[in-house]
This record gives structure tokens, sequence and C-alpha cells, in this order.
């Protein structure tokens, strides 16, 4: 088929076909934009209420701490303070057991602790009364006393034999901080 169409409504016609092609890339373009502004629309949207969310469990979450500092922090302080006051007692109060199971470790075989006076002071000299199997084992006490590391000195106070045993009495004193 020969076309016989002049060249002016050739030209035409193929302007028509650029237009139509070009008018149907608007159209798609158009669709594209009014697709993603109704994207970036609903994004904005559900931003905007996971804000105001994530705003009012925010505040809510600080009026719970709030309401809990009120409640807590006060007993938190009181426990606070009383582990302090703890702590410096059992730093400073005199712990008896170490003490006497140090003068155990140095009291020989045959000699028996019947009574001490504890103080809880060094300055004092303290009363260590003990019944021995024997003399020589009531004399030993005073040597074996020394060999304490927390015994500066002890003396003989009293020896008294009654029925084989030996009551003996011994006055001791501590090195400074010892007695602790």
């Amino acid at each position: 088929m020969i076309n016989l169409l002049p060249p002016d409504q050739k030209e035409q016609i193929r302007y028509a076909k650029l237009n139509r092609l070009a008018m149907r890339y608007v159209r798609v373009v158009i669709a594209v934009i009014v697709v993603l502004g109704v994207i970036f629309g609903g994004a904005f949207y559900e931003l905007d209420r996971q804000t105001s969310d994530v705003t009012k469990d925010v505040s809510e979450k600080q009026a719970t701490i709030a309401a809990l500092n009120k409640t807590f922090t006060p007993k938190a302080k009181d426990a606070s303070d009383r582990l302090t006051a703890i702590k410096y007692v059992q730093a400073t109060q005199t712990r008896f057991s170490a003490l006497i199971a140090d003068i155990a470790k140095v009291i020989p075989n045959g000699v028996s602790i019947d009574s001490i006076n504890l103080t809880g002071d060094d300055h004092v000299p303290v009363r260590i009364a003990v019944t021995a199997q024997s003399y020589n084992a009531a004399l030993s006490l005073r040597n074996a006393l020394i060999t304490s590391p927390r015994i500066a000195g002890a003396d003989l106070e009293s020896i008294s034999s009654s029925g084989g045993e030996y009551k003996t009495t011994v006055v001791v004193a501590f090195k400074p901080g010892q007695a602790k």
C-alpha cells in the first residue's frame, strides 16, 4: 500500500502519534506522583501517630519513675545509711571470736580456759582463768601466751592447787590495736 498522503498530513499523523505517546508518559508520571504522594502521606500519618504514641508512653513512664522515686528513694537512702552503719560497726567492733581462737592456738596441752574477761579495749589488761592438769602446764601457759602475735605481755597472777588440778589466773596485755 502506497502512502499518497501529502507531507503535511503525514507530519501531522507522526506528531499525533508522538503526542499520544507523550500523553501516555504524562499520565503514567502523574499516576506515579499520585501513588507516591499517597505513600508519603500515609507514611507521614503513621509516623505522626507513632510519635504521639511514643510521647504518651514516655510521659507515662516518666510519671511512673517520678512516683517510684518519691516512694523508693527515701527507702533506698535509709537502707544505704543502715548499710553504712553496719559496715562501720563491723569494722570497729571487737572480734572476740578471732581473739579467742588466737589465744586457743598457743595454749599448751593440759590447760583449759575457764573464763576470760574481754572488754574490747586493748589498753586494759585482760584476766584469763584457766585450769591446768599439772604445775608445769600452768607455768608454761605464760610462755605460750607470749608467742601469740596479739599479746604484748602475760603475767601469772596466781596458781592454786585443788585435787590434782591447778587453778591459774593470768593477766594479759595486748599489743596496740590487737584486742579487736
